[in-house]
């Protein structure tokens, strides 16, 4: 048997297709020959950090942080090439170590101009506090009193008033009811004197109540300007004592025998005025004229004070009102002079050191290189022609105000600028270019009151009711109700200024005595005169020595400084002053009542005119 197969067929040679074809795979790949064929592998890409291989792991591309995550928190990302920033809200910044926004304590870093009290640091920002007794006022810096006693926030129990302190208050006895009055319940109530015939009207007169008290009206009527008395005989009637302000308020009332005069008062001009020729009004002290307010420098005189405009050089001070000299050495360091800089009244003066002389624009110094100074703007000259361009030999200066850096205003100088500020602002210290408001309210003593710091000024208030501001714009002065006539006094009380205000005070006379008249000595005093008035059939009341009694209601200086005691009140008498009196005369004995717990005041028994008088004095102690 023959054996019948098949011939085997050789296969072709494999072709390496790596070598063979140019570039048989793409870019960043590897090629790997195969029987028949061959493969792409690729090469791993290693990239920096910041970075990621491409999608075809050819190449490497930036990674945007602040798309990957939350890097920065709530504030902003700013992707970088390879890297990111962060760029810190207000209130926060940068830290050079954790390269996050860190929280700034405004506390510490303006620890003497944010808050009057207490400041407490916040996440951005900051808060103001005060201190217990106080609260905020609109301003969120500045602490105010609280009125408690307005407030409703005291505890002062029934039978005591409440009285404001500066962040506190205390609570005060009420004063029982006056004379004419009795407690009925928790209210005074008046005596009816006339129903219970406790006066002393005599027979030729009527009584009459009145709150709390009585008065005698007279069956035969005395002249004009005189009163029925005890005795039954017309009196002298005090027209100044009797009547509310009989006369005009810039005038004094002087009684006289059965009438009254007015003459009028020397009125007090305050700072910055004087009176005018007829003296009946204030006029504007130029005080330009009168010295040498501002020295060299203009003065312009304004409404009750005045103001330098200094010469160039020189800066107003507001605080001491002269023109002072600038230190432009200190102002602008390094950049005014190429050496040395020398301040001057007004100016400065540049020098060089040795070798070298001050060049002609008064700044720069040249000296054994001028004549290598000078070829090289010569050779400057023929290149500047061909290649236009900045020659490392000449030196052309900037005006960087151009581009506006400062926040308010720009001075160009050699090198370099200046940046200034609007009166009422400062520079800051930390980039020198952005102007700040100053608070002109923690200077000391700038208003008498209150003062509302505002943009590059700042203003003086006084109380809502009981002040005005006067012309120089920091001083409260108090205004006088009872001369204006503003009070809200009944026909019955008797108006007394105080200071930011006034009260309304009613005096009532004792037994047996009734009034004859109300009224104001003056812008300081309140004066009601009690004439003695007995029953026809009360011997007691007769026979009882006093005859008039006048309550005074005295307005004291507290800041006044006294060298030794001091005059307040002349009681005169119409008793006969004598050196030796029998043992059946009746002696005029004065005496104080109640009176402060210092005993600082005093009356001394004396004679004036051949009567006897007292002397109401003050000690130079109080």
């Amino acid at each position: 048997i023959k054996d019948d197969f098949s011939p085997t067929i050789p296969l072709p040679p494999d072709i390496d297709e790596c070598q063979l074809l140019t570039n048989p795979c793409r870019r960043g790949q590897s090629c790997v020959n195969a029987v028949g064929s061959y493969v792409c592998l690729g090469n791993p890409v290693v990239c920096p950090q910041g970075y990621r291989p491409t999608a075809d792991g050819t190449r490497c591309e930036d990674v945007d942080e602040c798309l990957v995550a939350n890097v920065c928190g709530s504030h902003a990302c700013v992707n970088l090439d390879g890297s990111y920033r962060c760029e810190c809200r207000a209130g926060y910044s940068l830290s050079n170590v954790t390269e996050a926004c860190e929280d700034i304590n405004e506390c510490k870093y303006y620890s003497w101009r944010l808050c009057g009290h207490i400041c407490e640091n916040t996440e951005g920002s900051y808060r103001c506090r005060c201190i217990s007794g106080f609260r905020l006022a609109p301003d969120g810096r500045t602490c105010e009193d609280i009125n408690e006693c307005l407030t409703g926030r005291h505890n002062c129990p029934r039978g005591q008033v409440c009285l404001n302190t500066e962040g506190s208050f205390h609570c005060q006895r009420e004063i029982a009811c006056n004379t004419g009055y009795k407690l009925t319940g928790s209210f005074c109530q008046d005596i009816d004197e006339c129903a219970l015939g406790r006066h002393d009207c005599g027979a030729n007169c009527v009584c009459v109540n009145t709150a709390g008290s009585f008065r005698c009206e007279q069956k035969l009527v005395c002249g004009d300007g005189f009163t029925l008395d005890a005795a039954g005989g017309c009196t002298d009637v005090d027209e100044c004592s009797a009547h509310t302000s009989p006369c005009q308020p810039s005038q004094t009332c002087v009684n006289t025998v059965g009438s009254y005069s007015c003459h009028a008062n020397a009125i007090t001009c305050p700072r910055g005025f004087h009176l005018s020729v007829n003296g009946t009004r204030c006029e504007d002290v130029n005080e330009c004229r009168v010295g040498n307010k501002c020295a060299k420098h203009v003065c312009v005189n304004l409404e009750g004070l005045y103001r330098c405009e200094c010469r160039s050089g020189y800066m107003f001070n507001s605080v001491t009102k002269l023109c002072e000299d600038i230190n432009e050495c200190t102002h602008y360091p390094g950049r005014l002079c190429a050496h040395k800089c020398e301040n001057t009244e007004g100016s400065y003066r540049c020098s060089c050191a040795t070798g070298f002389k001050l060049a002609y624009d008064g700044r720069d110094c040249e000296g054994k290189h001028i004549f290598q100074r000078n070829l090289c703007h010569f050779f400057f000259l023929i290149f500047f022609l061909v290649f236009y361009q900045t020659s490392a030999c000449l030196t052309t200066d900037i005006n960087e105000c151009e581009d506006k850096p400062c926040s308010q205003e720009c001075t160009n100088v050699y090198g370099s600028y200046q940046c200034y500020c609007h009166r009422g602002y400062q520079l800051n210290d930390v980039d020198g270019m952005t102007c700040e408001d100053i608070d002109e309210c923690m200077l000391p003593n700038v208003c008498s009151y209150q003062c509302v710091n505002t943009p590059g000024d700042f203003n003086c208030t006084c109380p809502s009711s009981g002040y005005t501001l006067l012309y120089d714009g920091r001083t409260c002065q108090d205004i006088d109700e009872c001369a204006a006539g503003t009070h809200s006094c009944s026909a019955k009380e008797t108006c007394f200024n105080v200071q930011g205000g006034f009260r309304c005070l009613f005096f009532e006379c004792p037994p047996n005595f009734s009034r004859a008249g109300k009224g104001s000595a003056g812008n300081a005093s309140a004066v009601v005169r009690c004439v003695k008035a007995c029953q026809e059939s009360d011997g007691d009341c007769a026979r009882d020595p006093v005859h008039i009694i006048t309550s005074t209601a005295l307005s004291l200086p507290t800041s006044q400084r006294l060298e030794e005691p001091e005059e307040i009140v002349l009681l005169r008498t119409s008793a006969e002053a004598k050196q030796d009196l029998l043992p059946d005369e009746p002696d005029v004995v004065f005496d104080i009542l109640e009176t402060d717990e210092l005993l600082s005041f005093d009356v001394i028994k004396g004679a004036q005119n051949g009567m006897v008088v007292g002397k109401e004095t003050r000690d130079f102690a109080l």
